[in-house]
């Protein structure tokens, strides 16, 4: 073993014992009296080898019981696909998603992987295809994906586990499945409801009301800002002037959204889900004669194109977008050399003022 320091030699020596079999997922390493003697090494040397083993993902260890292998995944097999990524996005021309895919590809080729990119559309069953295709295939590739109508219980949650049990590197982008331990890099959307609701209580504004998407976690996220800021405030939650909307609503570009302009009549302000979203409200207040923002001010989050293209430039917190992605890849390269790695990153909004919100007499 050379030059190798002591507790590398521990480490190197339980990594043949996987190469060559004779270790397995779920077998219990020999104890650290045994592993002392095994290679006349102090104690201290043997626990630094076993800590090492198990920040690598490697082992874990359990007080009282002992050390185990984890992930008993031969070297030669999981250097397998190590130069490509796998990248499952919910679109491919929505209007933010093209800049953050781009800052990924650019990092992960940068350090000489090449990617692969597949579409969902937020489809459940699209991801479910895409996921079981892998496994069966046994892809070794890194994983980047943006979760499906992440708000709503999803059945493809196990084969991601299955996945992971497997020693595949997963990071999630945007969102996040609540109930299972994968990390994710996206917008504080807490913080951004939060802060562009504050903005409209800033302005005098005290009845607020605010179109959310129910099936995406975003929506559910960015309602708690909103509630928090209203809270914080002393305002009361009304929930009439809460409209939720969902995937198909947008696609169908809200044509039905009479409804929504009943549920905001008496606001004189309206915090929207995206750009998107506060784009199509435009439309209809502005052929319904209302006018944005003389009689409705309208924020909303992303900072898009959009907000630009609007018939009234929009008031916007920013989506970090080419900044997002290229740290998702870069968390994602990091969890390839450190699977015990916290990934988790959220970047704090800034908002963006424009001329589609304006002060009133309180």
């Amino acid at each position: 073993m050379g030059k190798m320091a002591k507790y590398q030699q521990v480490v190197e020596w339980v990594h043949q014992q996987i190469d060559a079999g004779a270790l397995h997922t779920g077998d219990k390493l020999e104890t650290e009296a045994q592993l002392s003697e095994r290679f006349s090494f102090s104690r201290q040397t043997i626990r630094q080898a076993l800590g090492e083993l198990e920040n690598e993902g490697t082992i874990s260890r359990i007080q009282g019981s002992g050390s185990y292998v984890k992930n008993a995944i031969p070297r030669s097999h999981s250097q397998q696909g190590s130069g490509s990524v796998t990248i499952i996005s919910s679109y491919t021309d929505s209007y933010i998603f093209p800049r953050i895919l781009q800052a990924m590809a650019e990092v992960l080729q940068s350090r000489g992987y090449s990617t692969r990119i597949m579409f969902t559309n937020n489809h459940r069953e699209t991801e479910k295809n895409i996921l079981t295709e892998m496994l069966r295939a046994g892809s070794r590739d890194p994983v980047i994906a943006e979760p499906v109508t992440s708000a709503l219980p999803n059945p493809n949650l196990d084969l991601y586990r299955e996945l992971q049990g497997r020693g595949i590197p997963i990071i999630f982008f945007n969102t996040f499945y609540p109930g299972i331990d994968i990390p994710h890099v996206s917008l504080d959307d807490v913080e951004a409801g939060r802060l562009v609701t504050d903005y409209l209580i800033s302005l005098g504004h005290r009845k607020i009301g605010c179109i959310l998407k129910n099936d995406d976690g975003q929506g559910l996220q960015r309602y708690r800002g909103y509630v928090k800021a209203l809270a914080d405030a002393g305002l009361p939650l009304e929930e009439e002037k809460v409209c939720w909307v969902d995937t198909t609503d947008l696609l169908d570009s809200l044509h039905s959204g009479e409804w929504i302009l009943h549920r905001l009549k008496d606001c004189t302000a309206v915090f929207c889900y995206n750009d998107e979203v506060a784009y199509m409200l435009t439309e209809l207040c502005l052929a319904a004669g209302i006018r944005i923002p003389q009689d409705l001010s309208i924020v909303s989050v992303d900072n898009s194109r959009l907000t630009e293209l609007n018939q009234v430039p929009l008031t916007s917190a920013a989506h970090p977008m080419e900044k997002l992605g290229k740290k998702v890849a870069e968390n994602l390269l990091a969890l390839v050399s450190r699977p015990n790695l916290d990934a988790t990153y959220e970047f704090v909004p800034e908002l963006a003022v424009r001329s589609s919100a304006v002060k009133i007499d309180k």
